[in-house]
């Protein structure tokens, strides 16, 4: 495609840029995903550069978005994601969803006697016979749950299991149903960190488990008969887990993509793993959150908690130490500069990763936000074309797709990056 042609089809693309637009969405919306993507913005993308024939990788799987709208287009997927909780969440909307579509019967049985389960005035009483030592053991002393909502919470989970009867990609939707709503059904909310409610949040609602995993399961249901109406079976191809680490990526993908999208970690501090412990651990990934440190130090050092003292920075640039010379001096916190500099040198590594999957010509499409810490401005996007280049891949187009805020109010960009494998 030249410039021109690429000019007017920047002219016509939906520039979604967030999951905002995707939580209405069919299958999209089965679970919150604050961190999401855009499903119109990538269903454009893969409109312009894909067929049926082809193939896309997302090194930052997430919640399963560029794997779902490729699925639904008859299009190949990869993905890489560290969070296994993250890695189910995107196999169950794309290849569970894609199974219980061939024999919606099942499904709707299933759920049927779930939801009546749930809805029957014996549950209750059964869910007050539930042992709450494994959720006094991951979380000693952090009264996440009021004890009547997590013993809700755990007596649905184990029926997902009972009423699904082996049916693994059943159970799989069962499940995320009861995960979708651990965080709403709890004392905690997630907006960009999970935190505690404050006092004057949610001063309305009532939690009430049953209903609030009754109305998701209803959902699923619904989306999975619409994808039936569609005619989704005869086109949906499944999604595959390429490597927990995109880093990592097996050389048998090498040269494997033809085309490649995603939002990858912003460096804002975010720690994504806290995001989702509780999660992690209702689906069992984890027992305790003292194991979240084994996640977060095999992730891209977007966050302070990502931070490895050992670990030689394997990429630097003259222009990403000059932004961590300014933090040196400016910022209280010292962690920051080191997170800057291994921050460009984890996305060195993602880039070669990603450079070796690309078939010649392949394009990789990055969102990425900049970012502001002690008043000093990180330009992430502008840094990160530079790395890129360092590993081969060059920057065809830089556009930017919103306007942003810091926490001090000082304006910030959110900007899509296009790349091409010579």
């Amino acid at each position: 495609m030249n410039t021109e042609q690429d000019s007017k089809a920047k002219q016509a693309l939906n520039l979604g840029k967030t999951f905002r637009d995707s939580k209405k969405l069919a299958v999209h919306g089965w679970y919150p995903y604050v961190e999401g993507f855009s499903a119109s913005y990538v269903g454009t993308w893969l409109d312009r550069e894909l067929t049926s024939s082809k193939t896309v990788y997302d090194p930052f799987g997430g919640s399963g978005t560029v794997q779902l709208e490729a699925s639904r287009r008859g299009i190949k997927s990869f993905y890489s994601e560290i969070n296994p909780f993250m890695a189910f969440v995107a196999d169950t909307k794309v290849n569970a969803a894609r199974i219980v579509t061939g024999k919606p019967g099942k499904l709707e049985r299933a759920a049927k006697n779930f939801v009546s389960t749930l809805n029957a005035s014996t549950f209750a009483k059964h869910a007050q016979r539930v042992d709450l030592t494994a959720y006094n053991s991951a979380f000693p002393k952090r009264d996440f749950f009021a004890e009547r909502d997590i013993r809700q919470l755990l007596a649905a989970r184990d029926l997902a299991v009972e009423v699904a009867e082996g049916n693994s990609a059943i159970e799989a939707i069962l499940t995320c149903a009861c995960a979708a709503n651990a965080v709403k059904s709890s004392n905690m909310t997630r907006r960009a960190d999970l935190r505690r409610r404050r006092p004057d949040e949610y001063k309305l609602r009532v939690v009430d488990v049953p209903a609030f995993v009754v109305g998701s399961v209803e959902r699923m249901v619904m989306d999975v008969l619409q994808m039936v109406r569609d005619g989704d079976l005869g086109k949906m191809v499944e999604t595959k887990y390429a490597s927990e680490d995109c880093r990592l990526l097996p050389q048998t993908y090498s040269e494997a993509f033809d085309f490649a999208i995603t939002s990858p970690p912003y460096l804002n501090g975010t720690n994504y793993f806290r995001n989702t412990k509780i999660e992690l651990w209702l689906l069992g990934f984890i027992k305790t959150e003292r194991e979240l440190p084994t996640f977060t130090s095999q992730a891209i050092a977007g966050g302070i908690n990502n931070i490895s003292l050992s670990k030689a920075l394997s990429f630097t640039a003259s222009s990403v130490e000059e932004a961590a010379r300014e933090l040196d001096e400016h910022a209280p916190d010292k962690r920051i500069p080191k997170m800057i500099r291994q921050y460009f040198s984890d996305m060195y590594e993602v880039f070669q990763a990603v450079y070796r999957g690309l078939k010649p010509g392949g394009r990789f499409v990055l969102d990425v936000g900049d970012s502001k810490f002690y008043g000093v401005h990180v330009p992430t996007d502008k840094l990160l074309a530079e790395t890129a280049a360092a590993a081969g891949l060059a920057l065809e187009e830089r556009t930017v797709i919103a306007r942003r805020y810091s926490r001090d109010r000082s304006p910030l960009i959110q900007a899509e990056l296009v790349f091409r494998k010579a």
